[in-house]
């Protein structure tokens, strides 16, 4: 019996060491602590049956420790993984992605609502892996590069310029049928409002969006910009 007692107080005081070297302080934690010096006290003083008591206690408060430690862990996980995914997020709105990429965005936003809604019922590995997949919806957006909003009419030596190519170069429109939506921005500016094929060198023209794109500036010539998707349309 004594042997049986020994063993089972060495045991417990065993996992209670390891678990002294692993876990960071907490209520629990202390109280095994505590119960551990009192159970070798009274080992010490052949209190076997309160010995293994108090040891048996020292492990059950060990293993709350564990649980306690382990929560917290996961809490700090979740939080970390919901700041990134609001960081990512944030940075996808900056991008316009809700225009870009609609549907990736509208997921992660919903995604990002359930993350939070985990966290708050204390179901952090669930909140983890919502937030986890914000960033995985947010993965095929990228940095939105400006198209030029205006476009100064150039002096050529073969063609004149005119709203028809205008309309169709890579970073205007990419298509000439779209000339009328420069005619309508630019109408009132024209020499004659009636007559769209008149346009003269010099003259700044006004691009507008057709469907949301990033338009700044002033057209440089030489400089790269984009090419216009017409699947914005």
């Amino acid at each position: 019996m004594k042997k049986a007692i020994t063993t089972l107080v060495a045991i417990a005081l065993c996992a209670a060491a390891v678990h002294a070297q692993s876990l960071s302080e907490n209520s629990y934690y202390q109280r095994s602590l505590e119960l551990e010096a009192s159970a070798r006290a009274a080992f010490d003083e052949g209190e076997y049956d309160l010995a293994a008591d108090l040891a048996a206690q020292a492990q059950e408060n060990a293993l709350l420790s564990d649980r306690y430690v382990a929560k917290m862990l996961a809490m700090r996980q979740a939080r970390v993984a919901i700041d990134e995914a609001q960081s990512r997020l944030d940075w996808a709105t900056s991008a316009r992605a809700a225009i870009r990429f609609p549907d990736d965005y509208s997921g992660a936003v919903a995604e990002l609502a359930l993350a939070r809604e985990s966290y708050a019922a204390e179901a952090y590995d669930d909140a983890t892996v919502h937030a986890y997949t914000v960033v995985a919806f947010l993965s095929a957006v990228t940095a939105e590069e400006a198209l030029p909003a205006y476009f100064v009419v150039r002096e050529l030596s073969a063609k004149r310029d005119c709203l028809w190519r205008i309309a169709g170069l890579p970073f205007v429109y990419n298509d000439p049928y779209r000339w009328p939506a420069l005619y309508k921005a630019n109408r009132k500016s024209l020499p004659d409002p009636n007559n769209p094929d008149l346009i003269l060198p010099g003259m700044t023209l006004a691009i507008p969006p057709l469907k949301g794109e990033l338009r700044e500036g002033v057209w440089i010539d030489g400089k790269p910009y984009p090419t216009f998707e017409a699947a914005k349309e």
